[in-house]
Formats: structure tokens, C-alpha cells, sequence
């Protein structure tokens, strides 16, 4: 038989079963004598009871099955419709109807009744004959009735399936009530969204300066939300498909075993795949975790070259890890392929991964590039050409500044080594002839030309000319002794940089204007790049905030990053302030601006133990506050000589203060340790003031500044802790685990402490429970977190740095991730260090002494920080600092910026929110007049009660600024006061009025009168409008009188000069 003939039986026999023939037999005789099936009229795509003819033949008693599979994105080939009956033999071919019941969740769209309709991927309809021989009976045949692959005889076609917002609705069952049917309305419609995964991590999007201590980015990755993606990333963690890629800029290999670049670590705190370190060679160790829990490493036969901008990928798949490395601008590659012996196990969910150190290890001297971790998926091969540095990395030109900076100490370290040796010539010179000598000096017949010179005697450089000479009064001073007094070249040129960045401070000082910086920068870069790092923080503001440079925000970038990378302080605090809130230019990244917190957090708890000359207090003295300026004095000032009379007299507090002041560096006094001790000793011996025999004990304890003397201090401490000074009873806490190891008795007064409300004591004990030494209690990191987060609440800097690192990492099942917590209290505690006490000291003495140009520096330097107080007192530099001395654009940006970052804290001061709202009210050439900004100041200086507030917001109301709803429910304005803008105003001008701050009466109350006499002109009668202007014109002829009464007083009060 041919095909075309086949073709028109099976036509044929389909019609004579719609015409109503015999449904159960045609007699076909021409159709074939084997098995056969086929579908007369398959759909397209999925149909609600849809009636299939089937034709088959079956040679011997077989089983006919009909099946629908369908595939999702959580399932595969899952059957959704089932059919099967029993053929006999027969000479004749037979048509069947089979009605197709697909599931209403592929049919139909979603209604009230019909929800969470099925995202259909593939549609298959097969049938096919099965055996029956094959199956011992009917009902308990295997699922699929026979294999469909060893079937006699097959046919499959495959549907198109419909998205779910393209199918028709399912024709209705019920009735819905009217108000179902409303709700339902409103959302038919709405099509849902799939939440954003996590599939692409970005543990980092900028350049990340690690200075190689345990500081690093941590980063948490979260579980699908999506069960299907989710449940296919628990089944691969057994055999994992992902790449981790970094941009690398390395300063130096490793200086101990390693230094991480990446690692993953559990909630157990034990390592975790991958693990990617550099060790001393330069070559990469990778570590990785097996399915059986062991762990396997290898290295690279390849070493990572410094000074380049490296490109690194990580590349996973099951049991073989792919490392290939792109450096340079020649774009050199190196690559190895390792395979391990079993699969590696990979649970990103499980802890948390650290770009650079952690508390377990240290971080790699590099800089860090974009970094990104694909979770699920291995990237295809790339091309060399591909390789192409990412934003920023391509602005900043890293490697040109490190050349040029080392040919610079090269240069140094030759001038070095000429001055040594005319120094060495001079004094051979001056000393006692011997017969050598004398000979030498008869009979030398070389002639120097008068045109011969040593290099010493070559001209300096006009830019090096000052480094050059401080270089010459160094090795005139030191001689040959210069390399015994500093060891080494690198701490040789790290005192030559702080020489000159204190002759740089010198000159400042000294300056009458800004103009003079611009010639001092080549100073501040040559004391950086010999290695007093201080002097790049400074090049990077004066860049940032156009004092005496012009505004170049690369380069501030630049000079930011090179001295956060060497751990300076302020540095440190900048990069992670900007990276708080995304400003000038910077990301927001809260894991980024946490990693250069924590860093500079952890090093005032180690400042404040060991306080040097270099460092101050930290004091927040506002510009505006006249009381706390006051009281701002010198060794030879008329405050503290009065206080050292008084303690001379006996008086404790008097005592007490010039202590704190000396030994701290407070309220303008030099840091003067063993002055301090004086007093405290004096107090504690003589006085026994509890106070003093505390502060005294705790430096004998320490032997700060006095010969330790341990039973000394115990027994002030005791003496002390009888009259409940509970800083004293912590202290024998301390005493008794540091030095007697007696873990319960120190436990014993700690908790004594901590039930007195003492800051430092549960700190204590959360140091002991996290050693596991505290008695009768387990080591547990939520009892840990607990005892830190009542330290910390309670003010006490270490705790506030212990509980950040719980925030930074949580705890797992109890404590959630926060890192903005974690922010806030590393913020908050480096905020306490004693080198930004420094600058604030000297921006306020300049202050005071009117040296305008240091004091505009410092107070940026300081501002640049993030720190409140100083971002306020820059504003209100700007402001004040005689007209001209800096130009009206930096002058108004100046205000704009630092007044607008003050109020960005959680209790800004009301001076700068009134500030604002006035910027934001008159607004600049720059920026537009924004009235609902300036109601949001005016509003929130208002709710502090602040009177200036309440001005501001009813002179906006007299303007015709119409004050929001919720402004007027914010400040509790009752309805009676909202009838209209005269109510309004006679409510706010009565608040400012009533306020406590006696400068605001007369002029509020003024204001007051004029609203409630308009008020009265414009609501009462012509007879009252007529009384009212009479009572003007006494009312004002009284105030006149009484003015001028007043200001007659004054002048007779005034004193005369003699």
C-alpha cells in the first residue's frame, strides 16, 4: 500500500466515525495487519475536554495507553492525563474517541475560585501499545501501562502551550457575591511579579582599600524565595556550577603563612568552599570542602604579579575547579585546572563569605576590584580582548603613581648617601694630620677644575628643594648615627615625610589666606609617598572640598584610597562615612563602609589604652555654643589656674578635673600623663576620694606612665569598692581573671557591676562566656550578643565594637543580619578616637585665634569624616570667615554641603535644621527654591521645640505656603487652631512665644500682636477696626518709648574707657 492510499484510509475512517458509522469497527481491509496508532485530530494547544479520535490495530491482545505530560519550571515530564484500555485482535483497524480532561490550571487563566494557574513550559501527547503479556493484570500494571519506549506501536505530538494571561476564563460553576465579585475586579487584571533573585552577587561594585589586617567585606547570601529555584540549588550543593570573579590590585605578598583574598565561613566558623588565599610566594592557595566534610587544597604553579590590576575567576564544576588570572596592560594570562578527588560541597546559604581578613585571618595589601559571585551557573571561556578594566578601576591610574613615588624614595635614599659622605668628609677634614695624610697632601698632583663639584653641591630641584634640605639637617645632625637611630631606610623616610607635614601645619598656621596651599601640595605628596601616609588624607580633602586646590574628585578618590590602604585613621572613617550614605560620587554599600569602620573602631579600643601626645579627647563643641567655648582654657589660663588652686586647697573636684583634663587632653589642655598621675595619686593617698583612688589604681594596674605596682592597686581598689564605686568593683573583676585566672570570683563582681548598671561589666562577661570560661554557663553566642548589647546600650565603646560584629554576621536562628546596626556602632565608637580628638583640638584653637586657614582645614578634615559636630562647624565656619577669603561658590557650597550632611544623623541640632530649611527656602543659582524641603526643616526643628522653628514656619504661612496636613498633625495642632492661616499663625507664634529661650519673647510676641490685630481689622466691625488703630498707635508709641528707654539705660550703663 502507498503512503497517498494510507493517507485517505485514515481520512476516510476519521469521517465515517463524525458521520455516526459503527464506532466500535471499520473495515478497512486495505490498512496494514501490524500494530499501528495514530491521532486523527491532535490540537494545538491545550483545550478543556477535548474529544480525540484515535485509529489503531492491534495484531495480538495488547494494551492501548494514552498519556498528556507536561513539564514546569519546578517539574519535568509530569503526567497530567491517564487513558488505557484492553485491544483485542482483529483483521480490521479500529477509531476511538478518547475525551482529553487537561487540568483547569494549564486551560484556564486565574479567577476567585481557580488560583495559582500553572506556568506550562512543554505539552506532550503520546500514546502507544503496550504488550500485555508483559504485565500480570490490569488494575496493578506499572504506572505508564508499559513502557512507551518498548511499545509495539507509538505516536506522540507536541502542544504549544499558553501563558497563563493569554487563556481564556473557566466558564462559571457558581455565582459570586457582589462584593467578591468588586474585590476581584480590581485584581484580575494585575499580573504578578517574580521577585529579583540573587543568582549574580555583587560582593562588591567599587574599589575596596584593605590594608592586610582582619578587616575585610562580608557578604550573606539568602536562600531562593522561588521554591523551585531554591530546591535545584539545595540538590546541586553536592555538585556545584559557579564562578567567583575579582579585580586584584596587589601591593605585596603575604608576610605570614596567608592572606585571604576570599574564604567562606560556616556557622560553625570553620572554613567552607572556596577558599582563596596568597601566601608568601605570591602563588594562590585554594581550599574547597569535599562531600564527605574533608577538606582539600591546592596551589598554583603561577605567582600573581604586584603593582597590576589582575583580573581573577574561580570557575567550579563539581570536582574541578578552573583558575585562570589576566594581569596588566599587557594582559598576561595564567591558568590551572585542578581536579579534586571527590565533588565538592557548596552551600552558599550556609555563614557568610569575607572579601579580605576576618578575625580568623589576615587580609591580603591590595586593592579590590568589582567582585562578583555567579551562584549558579560556570562562565563560558572568555577572550583576553574581553578583559577590560570595569569603573573606576580605569580612572585611577594606580600604577604610574607607585612608579613615580619609588624612583622619588630612590632618589632620597642616593641624596641619603651623598650627604653621609660629605658629612664623613668634613669630619676627616677636621681631625688630627697623620704622615699618610701628609704625603698625600705633598704629592697629589691632581688638579681640580673649578667647574668640578660633588653632588652635593648640585642645585635642589625647586620642588624637592624642601625635602632635600630637611634630608641635609638630618645627617648634619645625626651623621652616621641616622642608621642607628631609625634602623631601617623605610622608618628613615617615614620620619623625613612627618618632618615635613609638620612644616606643612607650620606654614599653614601661619598662612593669611588659602592661596598658599596650592603651593604646599607638592610638600603634602612627597610626606606621603615617603610614607607619613597622614599628608594623602589631607591632599584627598583639599581635592574633595576646593580649599586652596581646585575641586578634582578623581583625585581625591585617589589619595583617599592610598591612605586607607596604609590604616590611616581619618582616612578610614571618610571612606566608610561616604560609603554610608552614597555621597560624593560613592556607592552606597553598607557591607564596604562597615569593613573600613570596623577596622578604625578596633583600633580606638586599642588607642584609648595606651593615650600618646598625638591624640586628644574627643570633644563636641559646637561654634555656637558660647558657654562651652568659654570654658575652653590653656596651662596658663585663668580657668585651670584656679582649678589648680583649688586642688591645691584639697578640693576632690578640683582634683579630679585637672586629672581628666591632663591625662585625656581635654578643654584645650596638652596631654600630660604623668602630671595626671600627680593628682590622682594625691587624691587617692590624702583624699581617698573613691574617684581617684580608681583612676589611680587602674594605672598601677596597667603601669601606665608609674612602675607597675599590683597590690597597691588592689588595695585602692578595695578601699575604693567598700564605698560601691562600682567602676572599682569591675576592676577586681579584671583583676582577679587577668591575673589570678579565678574565673568565678571575677564573674562574681561582675555581676555585682552589672546589676549596679555598670557600663564595662557585661562586656566582661560576654568576653568569658565566648571563651567559654564563664562557670555554670555554656559557651552561646546569643548570651554572648546579649551581654555586648547591653554594654553597648550602656556606652561603652568596646562593647558597641564586639556587638557590631554580631550585627555584621548575626547569629544563626536567633540574631538577624543588620549591617546598618553594624554601622551605627562601629560608626559611633570610631567617632571616640583620639587622633580625630587631635584635629578637632587644633581646628578649634585656630578658631580661636582666628587663623582662618587652619581652621578650615582641620574642620574639614574632620567634617570629612562624618563626624556631626565638625560637619556643623565647617558650615558655620563658612559662614563667618571674613568676606573674600574664599570664593562665593565654594563659600555657598560649603554651607549647602555641610549643614545639609549635619542634619543627616538621628538627632540633628535645630540650628542647623532652621539653617537648611532658610537654603532650601531663598535656594542659589545651583539649586532651586524647594518650599516642601524647607516645611520638612522648619517642621523638625519645630517638634524639638526649638523657637526658631515655629518662626520660620509661620512666616512661611504669611508668605502663602500653604503647610500640609501632616505637617499641622505633626505638630498637634488642634482643629480649632486650623479654621484658617490666621488661627494657624496666632497657634505657632503663641509656641515660639512660650518657649524657654528668653530671646525669643519680644520677637515672637511681636508677631503674635501684629497676626492678632489683622485678625481683628480684617473678622470684627468698623466700631472695633476704629478702636483697634487707636490701640495701634498707643500700643506703638509705648513700644518706641520703652526702646528708647531702654537704649538710654544701655548707653548710661556702658563702661567708659579711662
Amino acid at each position: 500500500m502507498t503512503w497517498k492510499s494510507y493517507l485517505k484510509c485514515v481520512i476516510y475512517s476519521y469521517l465515517c466515525k463524525l458521520a455516526l458509522c459503527e464506532r466500535e469497527r471499520i473495515n478497512l481491509h486495505s490498512l496494514p495487519k501490524s500494530d499501528f496508532i495514530e491521532f486523527l485530530n491532535p490540537p494545538d494547544e491545550p483545550e478543556d475536554g477535548y474529544p480525540l479520535g484515535i485509529l489503531y490495530h492491534c495484531s495480538q491482545e495488547a494494551i492501548i495507553n494514552v498519556e498528556v505530560i507536561a513539564s514546569t519550571e519546578q517539574k519535568t515530564a509530569v503526567s497530567v492525563f491517564k487513558k488505557r484500555w484492553m485491544c483485542t485482535s482483529g483483521s480490521a483497524a479500529k477509531v476511538r474517541e478518547v475525551q482529553i480532561d487537561f487540568p483547569d490550571q494549564i486551560v484556564f487563566r486565574d479567577d476567585y475560585f481557580l488560583k495559582h494557574s500553572v506556568l506550562v513550559l512543554s505539552i506532550m501527547l503520546r500514546a502507544w501499545i503496550a504488550d500485555v503479556s508483559s504485565e500480570e493484570s490490569l488494575p496493578s500494571a506499572d504506572a505508564d501501562g508499559g513502557s512507551y519506549m518498548q511499545g509495539l506501536a507509538k505516536t506522540f505530538h507536541i502542544l504549544q502551550p499558553v501563558t497563563p494571561f493569554s487563556r481564556p476564563l473557566r466558564p462559571p460553576k457558581q455565582t459570586l457575591r457582589w462584593d467578591h465579585e468588586i474585590l476581584w475586579k480590581l485584581q484580575e487584571n494585575t499580573i504578578p511579579q517574580c521577585r529579583v533573585e540573587e543568582e549574580t552577587v555583587h560582593f562588591l561594585k567599587f574599589i575596596f582599600a584593605s590594608s592586610g589586617e582582619r578587616f575585610g567585606i562580608i557578604k550573606k547570601v539568602s536562600p531562593y524565595s522561588y521554591g523551585p529555584l531554591e530546591r535545584t540549588r539545595q540538590r546541586s550543593t553536592n555538585f556545584p556550577r559557579s564562578t567567583f570573579s575579582a579585580w586584584l590590585y596587589l601591593l605585596s605578598y603575604c608576610e605570614s603563612t596567608y592572606c585571604s583574598i576570599l574564604h567562606h565561613l560556616d556557622w560553625s566558623k570553620n572554613y567552607s568552599t572556596p577558599v582563596l588565599h596568597i601566601i608568601d610566594t605570591g602563588a594562590l592557595h585554594v581550599q574547597v570542602e569535599l562531600v564527605s566534610k574533608r577538606a582539600e587544597a591546592f596551589r598554583t604553579p603561577f605567582t600573581i604579579p604586584l603593582h597590576q590590576w589582575c583580573l581573577l575567576n574561580l570557575d567550579l564544576r563539581g570536582k574541578e575547579m578552573n583558575v585562570t588570572v589576566v594581569c596588566g596592560s599587557k594582559k598576561t594570562m595564567f591558568n590551572t585546572v585542578h581536579t579534586f578527588e571527590e565533588a565538592v560541597l557548596l552551600d552558599d546559604t550556609d555563614g557568610h563569605f569575607v572579601l579580605g581578613g576576618s578575625p580568623f585571618v589576615l587580609g591580603a595589601k591590595a586593592f579590590f576590584g568589582p567582585a562578583v559571585f555567579y551562584r549558579n551557573r560556570k562562565l563560558p571561556p572568555f577572550q583576553i580582548s574581553d578583559v577590560i578594566p570595569p569603573d573606576p578601576i580605569d580612572r585611577l591610574n594606580l600604577s604610574d603613581w607607585f612608579d613615580k613615588c619609588y624612583a622619588f624614595q630612590r632618589d632620597v635614599l642616593l641624596k641619603k648617601q651623598a650627604y653621609q659622605y660629605q658629612t664623613s668628609q668634613h669630619l676627616r677634614q677636621k681631625a688630627c694630620p697623620n704622615l699618610f695624610s701628609n704625603y698625600v697632601k705633598e704629592y697629589n698632583n691632581v688638579t681640580l677644575h673649578k667647574f668640578q663639584c660633588f653632588p652635593w653641591d648640585a642645585p635642589f630641584p625647586r620642588r624637592r628643594a624642601t625635602v632635600y634640605r630637611l634630608l641635609q639637617e638630618m645627617i648634619r645632625r645625626l651623621g652616621n648615627n641616622i642608621n642607628i637611630a631609625y634602623q631601617t631606610d623605610d622608618k628613615m623616610l617615614e620620619f623625613l615625610g612627618k618632618t615635613l607635614y609638620k612644616r606643612f601645619e607650620r606654614q599653614l598656621k601661619h598662612s593669611e589666606s588659602l592661596s598658599h596651599i596650592r603651593v604646599l601640595l607638592p610638600q603634602l605628596l612627597q610626606a606621603g609617598c615617603l610614607g607619613f601616609h597622614r599628608a594623602f588624607y589631607v591632599v584627598s580633602v583639599l581635592y574633595q572640598t576646593g580649599l586652596g586646590a581646585s575641586m578634582k574628585p578623581e583625585k581625591a578618590l585617589h589619595f583617599g584610597l592610598l591612605a586607607a590602604q596604609n590604616d590611616d585613621h581619618l582616612a578610614l572613617m571618610r571612606l566608610g562615612h561616604k560609603h554610608y550614605l552614597g555621597v560624593d560620587e560613592f556607592p552606597t554599600d553598607y557591607d564596604v563602609a562597615y569593613a573600613y569602620y570596623a577596622n578604625i573602631a578596633e583600633q580606638t579600643t586599642v588607642d584609648r589604652q595606651d593615650p600618646s601626645p598625638e591624640q586628644a579627647f574627643v570633644e563636641s563643641i559646637r561654634l555656637t555654643d558660647e558657654k562651652a567655648l568659654k570654658e575652653q582654657t590653656k596651662e596658663n589660663d585663668d580657668l585651670f589656674l584656679w582649678l589648680k588652686f583649688q586642688a591645691k586647697k584639697g578640693v576632690a573636684e578640683a582634683q579630679q578635673a585637672l586629672g581628666r583634663m591632663l591625662f585625656w587632653g581635654q578643654q584645650g589642655v596638652t596631654h600630660n600623663m604623668q602630671a595626671a598621675i600627680k593628682f590622682y595619686e594625691k587624691g587617692a593617698m590624702k583624699l581617698q576620694d573613691p574617684t581617684m583612688m580608681y583612676d589611680y589604681a587602674v594605672v598601677l594596674l596597667k603601669g601606665q606612665g608609674v612602675p607597675q605596682d599590683i597590690p597597691k592597686a588592689v588595695e585602692l581598689l578595695e578601699k575604693a569598692a567598700e564605698q560601691d564605686f562600682v567602676p572599682a568593683i569591675n576592676a577586681l573583676g579584671w583583676y582577679y581573671e587577668t591575673y589570678k585566672k579565678d574565673y568565678k570570683r571575677a564573674v562574681e563582681y561582675w555581676e555585682k557591676a552589672d546589676e549596679m548598671e555598670n557600663a564595662e561589666a557585661p562586656l566582661n562577661l560576654g568576653v568569658i562566656c565566648s571563651l567559654g570560661l564563664y562557670p555554670g554557663k555554656p559557651k552561646d553566642d546569643f548570651i554572648v550578643y546579649s551581654y555586648y548589647w547591653k554594654s553597648a546600650h550602656r556606652g561603652h565603646i568596646d562593647g558597641a565594637v564586639r556587638l557590631a560584629e554580631y550585627w555584621s554576621t548575626g547569629v544563626h536562628g536567633k540574631v538577624a543580619r543588620v549591617p546598618l546596626y553594624a554601622i551605627v556602632w562601629a560608626k559611633w565608637a570610631s567617632e571616640q578616637n583620639g587622633y580625630l580628638g587631635a584635629v578637632l583640638r587644633r581646628a578649634l584653637n585656630a578658631y580661636l585665634q582666628h587663623s582662618w586657614p587652619e581652621a578650615l582645614v582641620n574642620y574639614a578634615m574632620a567634617a570629612e569624616t562624618g563626624f556631626e559636630v565638625s560637619q556643623f562647624n565647617m558650615a558655620y565656619l563658612c559662614e563667618q570667615i571674613p568676606e573674600g577669603f574664599v570664593s562665593r561658590h565654594m563659600h555657598t557650597s560649603c554651607i549647602w554641603k555641610y549643614y545639609n550632611l549635619s542634619t543627616h544623623v538621628e538627632y540633628p541640632n535645630t540650628y542647623a535644621l532652621v539653617k537648611m530649611g532658610d537654603l532650601f527656602y531663598y535656594g542659589h543659582h545651583e539649586k532651586k527654591r524647594d518650599l516642601g524641603s524647607a516645611v520638612a526643616m522648619y517642621k523638625a526643628a519645630a517638634l524639638k521645640n526649638d523657637p526658631q522653628g515655629y518662626y520660620s514656619l509661620g512666616f512661611l504661612v504669611q508668605e502663602g505656603v500653604s503647610l500640609p496636613l501632616s505637617t499641622l498633625n505633626e505638630l498637634g495642632l488642634e482643629s480649632d487652631a486650623r479654621r484658617n492661616n490666621y488661627t494657624i499663625l496666632m497657634e505657632l507664634y503663641r509656641r515660639c512665644r512660650d518657649n524657654e529661650e528668653e530671646e525669643s519673647y519680644l520677637v515672637c510676641s511681636l508677631a503674635l500682636l501684629n497676626v492678632q490685630l489683622k485678625y481683628i481689622w480684617i473678622h470684627h466691625s468698623a466700631t472695633l477696626k476704629y478702636s483697634g488703630a487707636i490701640g495701634i498707635a498707643l500700643i506703638s508709641t509705648m513700644t518706641v518709648l520703652t526702646a528708647l528707654g531702654r537704649f538710654r539705660n544701655g548707653v548710661l550703663n556702658f563702661p567708659q574707657s579711662v
